[in-house]
């Protein structure tokens, strides 16, 4: 529902055909909303005047996730960051690309934040330690960056709107799957889980089975090893995600990279454990909740897993997923988190000082 506060203004509210799929296949009415508009506009091309005059006129403009790509600046521009190459250029990434390669995503990310920077009112980050980087090491200032901690989906917590996802059934006792959904980005480390299966064939004759969440087209780059080795259930659409998650014994998470990932957080409310890389972004949302990994090693990710399930003990394992679904639950949730959006916009509407 349309919150109260809002009622007696003009509300608009801009989605692409993707979010607004995902919307209506998980029961959006968006009839609630008196001007509901899909629009897709991709990066750059915001920039055309046809484009960024739809933007003009507004008290307020927030964008969930920028940079908007406005040819002129918004009053009261509340801007969602999430762009953490824009905060650590220098990363496992860049360094590995060619040097033509690392000139331009320095000036893409140099562009990017050009925007942030000059086109925003205030930013909304998802965890503390992106606000603390924006500070020192963009000098964006600290009464102009509020936290918003995301969360896990309603979705998870209402097994009737889960749709099947085609695992299919195990195919002997002494099988353990392990799940790492990400697309094919390069900063999600997705290479290296090769070496760890290769690894836990030589520690143990169960069959360790790992499962990818990948397109296609993402699919056909990687190598016929690969592909021979590692199990591909395709993209998944939001509500396929709980479902996948039940058909594994643990999830891997070896990100290299990010502001903040909602994999950790499904995991935990799924009560699967789960292998992090030992990385802020992930001790941020997940506290002590996790076994965490160097992920540039394929040597302790695959000991980390091994581990776990053949050297903790049942009961410790049951406690720690308990301890951890028990941490999930007293993060803030869905309702918690539009909320603090709808404080930041009133406060930015009032005077623009943060309350």
């Amino acid at each position: 529902m349309l919150n109260p506060e809002f009622r007696r203004d003009k509300v608009v509210v801009f989605v692409s055909t993707a979010v607004d799929c995902a919307l209506k296949a998980q029961g959006f009415d968006a009839s609630q909303i008196p001007e509901y508009v899909v629009f897709d506009v991709f990066g750059i091309r915001a920039f055309f005047p046809k484009v960024s005059k739809l933007f003009v006129g507004y008290d307020l403009v927030f964008t969930i996730f920028g940079p908007l790509y406005l040819s002129r600046r918004v009053p009261n521009h509340v801007v969602g960051f999430a762009q953490l190459w824009i905060l650590c250029p220098e990363n496992e990434i860049s360094t590995a690309a060619g040097r033509y390669a690392q000139l331009r995503t320095s000036l893409l990310y140099k562009i990017k934040w050009l925007f942030f920077k000059n086109l925003s009112s205030r930013l909304v980050v998802e965890l503390p330690h992106v606000k603390s980087k924006l500070v020192a090491r963009k000098g964006y200032p600290d009464a102009r960056i509020d936290v918003a901690f995301n969360c896990v989906s309603a979705l998870y917590f209402d097994r009737a709107r889960w749709a099947p996802v085609n695992i299919p059934p195990r195919n002997a006792k002494r099988v353990i799957r392990i799940g790492y959904p990400a697309r094919a980005y390069p900063h999600k480390n997705l290479k290296i889980i090769l070496d760890v299966a290769r690894i836990l064939k030589k520690l143990s004759d169960v069959d360790f089975q790992f499962y990818v969440t990948l397109q296609n087209s993402e699919w056909a780059e990687f190598s016929s090893e690969y592909r021979a080795v590692i199990n591909n259930v395709g993209e998944l659409a939001p509500a396929q995600c709980p479902a996948f998650y039940e058909a594994m014994d643990g999830v891997l998470f070896v990100s290299l990279l990010e502001c903040f990932s909602a994999t950790p957080l499904e995991a935990m409310v799924m009560r699967r454990p789960l292998f992090a890389s030992d990385r802020e972004f992930v001790r941020d949302c997940c506290g002590a909740h996790a076994v965490y990994v160097n992920p540039l090693d394929p040597q302790i990710i695959a000991k980390a897993i091994f581990e776990w399930f053949f050297m903790v003990s049942e009961e410790t394992r049951r406690r720690r997923i308990e301890d951890a679904y028990a941490y999930l639950n007293s993060l803030p949730g869905s309702r918690d988190r539009a909320a603090a959006y709808i404080k930041i916009i009133q406060n930015q509407l009032n005077d623009g000082v943060p309350k």
